[in-house]
């Protein structure tokens, strides 16, 4: 597998909830910034962004947990251990064991979820949150109708039991990953060659076909209750920059109005591209970021 590696990026290996072993990246220096990447990435999606947000922040890359170079438990019946309660423990244990008990945090995909739950579990811990292309996990499963499950018809195929996504994919990953990359950004993008390449290779790693496979599991079994037990009861306290791509999943969703019924303090734009904006519109992203975290930071 390629490592994963940015140069001047420092790797560190740090256990996270129940013991999985995070893969990190450091770099940088000033407030703590959590990127979090989405599926089927690793943090590389983020290299681009990193490199220019390392300037002002102290960048803290992962792998969220079932992906990449971090740890893939034996699921539990329950899917529990892959659920985003347990994801954005990880977090925190990463955080804390690198001296950063609040932090700003950016997730993108799946990443983006991580980071809503982060903020919603752990308030003392975030001090700003955005979130890239992305709805909370209960409005998702609520809005699917016909058009929106030709859209995310990955959703409830990965989330089948007993084996059923990993024996499709364990012998089309490389397709997958590339299919899933053209049909979700725009204008043809050509994403970074060393990029796609550690996409694929780690998800060619049987155990990481389950983690993403357990990923969605728990969106269903668990994610889903979670947000719906929280829904108009518990808000996220810390101000919340919503980013979509033009052409991206939640373009034609009001994002912003959504997030409002979820976030205290919201605001957000969409932006050139589809789906992958921290590479498709990476200059884009590293800026907006850079302005958000910057002016809560100097308050």
């Amino acid at each position: 597998m390629h490592t994963g590696h940015i140069e001047g990026f420092t790797q560190h290996r740090i256990e996270g909830a129940d013991g999985v072993p995070i893969d990190v990246l450091t770099a940088g220096q000033g407030p703590a910034l959590l990127l979090l990447h989405g599926c089927p990435q690793t943090r590389m999606c983020w290299r681009q962004v990193a490199c220019v947000l390392q300037q002002n922040f102290t960048v803290v890359l992962p792998d969220l947990r079932g992906y990449g170079r971090s740890g893939k438990p034996e699921p539990l019946a329950d899917h529990s251990n892959y659920s985003k309660r347990t994801m954005a423990l990880d977090q925190i244990q990463v955080m804390q064991a690198l001296r950063h008990n609040q932090f700003f945090v950016a997730g993108h995909d799946r990443g983006g979820r991580v980071a809503y739950r982060l903020a919603l579990d752990h308030p003392h811990a975030v001090q700003a949150i955005a979130v890239l292309d992305i709805v909370p996990t209960l409005d998702v499963w609520n809005a699917v109708n016909a058009p929106v499950a030709m859209r995310m018809w990955h959703w409830p195929l990965f989330a089948q039991e007993d084996g059923l996504p990993e024996a499709l994919l364990a012998h089309s990953s490389d397709y997958f990953v590339d299919w899933g990359h053209k049909h979700q950004s725009a204008n043809q993008f050509a994403f970074p060659p060393n990029n796609m390449a550690d996409y694929r290779a780690s998800l060619r790693d049987p155990a990481n076909i389950r983690g993403m496979c357990e990923d969605y599991r728990a969106s269903w079994h668990i994610d889903r209750l979670l947000d719906q037990e929280d829904q108009g009861k518990r808000f996220i306290q810390a101000p919340l920059l919503a980013l979509w791509g033009e052409h991206g999943n939640v373009a034609q969703a009001n994002p912003i109005d959504i997030w409002k019924k979820w976030a205290t303090f919201v605001q957000g734009k969409g932006l050139p591209g589809g789906h992958f904006l921290p590479e498709e519109a990476y200059e884009q992203v590293a800026t907006e970021l850079m302005a958000f975290f910057s002016s809560i930071a100097r308050t």
